[in-house]
């Protein structure tokens, strides 16, 4: 398991969570991320407006058991198939999983995202599944 810098608790695992590129909507993110690090996740927010670049160099680098992309506009949800296919073209292993008020589970599978994660709280159970 991993530790905190503190010591003070152990996690469950390591998480990266960004809004993808073009997008400046967080807040169903920050929800996520909430309730993540309520349930012991050690989350890796990298903000919105996120280059798929950034999200697949802070996997390798981190070595992240998991990977949430969020995205509320419409004409931002391509950007999650393209940032899902250079993590997959990186050979990371981390499973992705995607969400937003735009989303739904057919068009997740589509892209490629391993997970659909209707809200925050069945992201949680995603993790919970990935992180054992």
């Amino acid at each position: 398991m991993l530790t905190s810098d503190e010591g003070a608790s152990e996690y469950k695992g390591k998480i990266i969570l960004a809004t993808v590129k073009g997008d400046i909507h967080d807040i169903g993110k920050n929800i996520v991320k909430v309730l993540m690090e309520n349930y012991s996740y050690n989350v890796i927010d990298l903000g919105k407006d996120v280059d798929p670049a950034l999200i697949m160099e802070t996997a390798l680098k981190e070595n992240v058991d998991l990977i949430g992309l969020s995205a509320l506009m419409t004409t931002t949800v391509k950007n999650m198939e393209e940032t899902i296919a250079l993590i997959k073209d990186a050979g990371i292993k981390a499973p992705v999983f995607v969400g937003g008020a735009v989303l739904i589970e057919g068009y997740a599978q589509m892209i490629g995202a391993d997970f659909y994660g209707k809200d925050a709280r069945e992201s949680v159970s995603i993790a919970d599944s990935v992180c054992q």
